[in-house]
């Protein structure tokens, strides 16, 4: 009689146990990208894709069969990753050097995030089940490198509405011992999504893991 109710503890336990030894794996991957990509990796190179592939071994990130040129979104592969490395800028009021650089009237982005890199690599249909929190650029102006041309008059490369709300209250607050973001300072964000279809057994689901790491 108790056979059934036992059977069912252990399934739930056993997908449970899977997906948090998931997340670690999915946190130290995230971790180490953003670890390499504050140093200088370019992501954009297929060969440096490569060794976010070979980082995150069991995750199953697809990162298609090469390509020669640099490639800032190599999105049309299949797998159960979506990774997104962005680079955000805080850019200050008109009267900041950078507003002043460009003319404080022509200083569209000022007081606001801006992106100035994102790259993004892996399978793409993930982006919908779970989107970067800082948005996409909403601009064309961005290189094969997927560096934003214009990050300070350019209206497209500032952070979207809830992003930028967000930005504002993790690091322009004060609390906390913390100090404002001054002019030209940029974080550097790794976003990764993986999902766990073999994970997924009758009722019991384990849709996928997420991390995001801030440097």
């Amino acid at each position: 009689m108790i056979a059934p109710l036992l059977l069912v503890l252990l399934l739930g336990s056993f997908v449970t146990g899977m997906s948090l030894i998931r997340s670690v794996r999915v946190n130290q991957v995230c971790r180490d990208l953003t670890a390499m990509y504050i140093h200088g990796a370019d992501f954009s190179t297929y060969s440096m894709q490569q060794v976010a592939q070979r980082l995150a071994t069991g995750l199953n990130l697809d990162v298609g069969s090469g390509f020669s040129q640099n490639r800032a979104t190599n999105t049309s592969n299949s797998g159960n990753v979506l990774a997104t490395l962005t680079q955000v800028m805080y850019v200050g009021p008109t009267s900041s050097p950078n507003c002043q650089a460009v003319g404080g009237s022509n200083c569209t982005n000022h007081d606001s995030f801006v992106f100035v890199q994102q790259i993004q690599f892996g399978n793409g249909s993930l982006s919908s089940v779970r989107p970067s929190t800082l948005g996409n650029p909403a601009t064309s102006q961005i290189s094969n490198t997927g560096v934003l041309l214009a990050p300070i008059t350019d209206g497209g490369a500032k952070l979207p509405s809830a992003a930028q709300a967000a930005m504002q209250s993790l690091w322009q607050s004060s609390g906390n011992g913390r100090t404002p973001l001054q002019d030209g300072q940029v974080c550097y964000v790794a976003e990764l999504y993986a999902r766990s279809p073999d994970l997924s057994l009758g009722v019991f689901r384990a849709d996928g893991v997420y991390a995001r790491y801030f440097f």
